[in-house]
């Protein structure tokens, strides 16, 4: 009996000293190895689901999903992951829907955790200061861009809505050549209303 104790208080010890710290997200720029950088107030949360853009033929799905406790090779984080499928003209032009729950942290073609609540960050057209807007980055498969996406969560006529401000960036090569790098598949910049479903 007395070894079963000393081995409890033993591995109690251990388990209390070997836990990493814990942090907001708003806290990743004091980067520490081995902490965890949680989504304390649950902010992500409002973002998790399915959400659809749609105007005639064209539409822009999103599915996006909380991965808790992403190891990134440094520290742990809580991160919002998605995927993708682009609509232009009647025609799918980009589907990665299917990889939502095959790859994870930040394979996904959508990624990203940095909450603001200010209007200072490439606010939408009517940011609303203290409201929440979740930072995102969107990988173009096909062409290799990149954009940063700015969503704010909103109600629009009683229908849970995330306003998406997308803004690729603008590079000067392909593939280390001099040659011009193909178009995004989505456009440049655009604000989209997406409705979830």
């Amino acid at each position: 009996m007395k070894k079963l104790l000393i081995i409890s208080i033993f591995t109690i010890a251990f388990t209390c000293k070997a836990q990493s710290p814990i942090f907001p997200l708003e806290d990743w720029d004091k980067e520490q190895s081995n902490a965890y950088y949680k989504d304390l107030d649950n902010e992500l949360d409002t973002f998790v689901g399915t959400w659809l853009y749609t105007n005639g033929n064209t539409s822009w799905k999103i599915k996006l999903k909380k991965e808790i406790t992403f190891f990134n090779d440094k520290y742990y984080e809580d991160l919002i992951v998605g995927e993708y499928q682009y609509i232009a003209n009647g025609i799918q032009i980009i589907n990665t829907l299917p990889n939502i729950d095959t790859v994870n942290g930040y394979l996904h073609e959508i990624t990203g955790n940095s909450i603001y609540k200010n209007c200072d960050y490439l606010p939408p057209s009517d940011c609303i200061p203290g409201e929440s807007r979740l930072i995102t980055s969107l990988s173009d498969p096909l062409t290799g861009h990149a954009a940063t996406v700015i969503l704010s969560k909103r109600i629009v006529d009683g229908l849970e809505t995330i306003i998406a401000y997308v803004i690729f960036e603008q590079l000067s090569s392909y593939n280390g050549y001099s040659l011009p790098k193909p178009e995004p598949t989505m456009p440049w910049q655009k604000e989209y209303t997406l409705i979830k479903q």
